[in-house]
């Protein structure tokens, strides 16, 4: 499978979301955008959650609820332990 029908299906899923559907696509969108091929994940600390404030317009706040509400949705897992200051995290696809 090619790594375009992986994401596909993975925004397909997203469409599914409930709650946080607006936060969580917009994450998903800059998650697909910035996610390194090798699948190690992303971090997110202060310096990324401003920039993905400049980028997609969400708030800090929408952004860590688009997080966990692909979190909960099984579609974004944590790697490692978060902390308070940093989560790392990577899509579920």
């Amino acid at each position: 499978m090619s790594d375009f029908s992986r994401w596909s299906r993975w925004f397909e899923c997203g469409l599914e979301l409930k709650h946080e559907k607006r936060n969580a696509l917009g994450m998903m969108a800059w998650i697909a955008a910035h996610a390194a091929s090798d699948g190690s994940g992303l971090e997110f600390n202060a310096n990324v959650w401003a920039s993905i404030e400049d980028e997609t317009g969400l708030t800090i706040e929408q952004g860590k609820a688009g997080v966990d509400a692909l979190i909960g949705a099984g579609l974004l897992t944590a790697v490692g332990q978060p902390t308070h200051e940093r989560l790392v995290a990577r899509a579920v696809i």
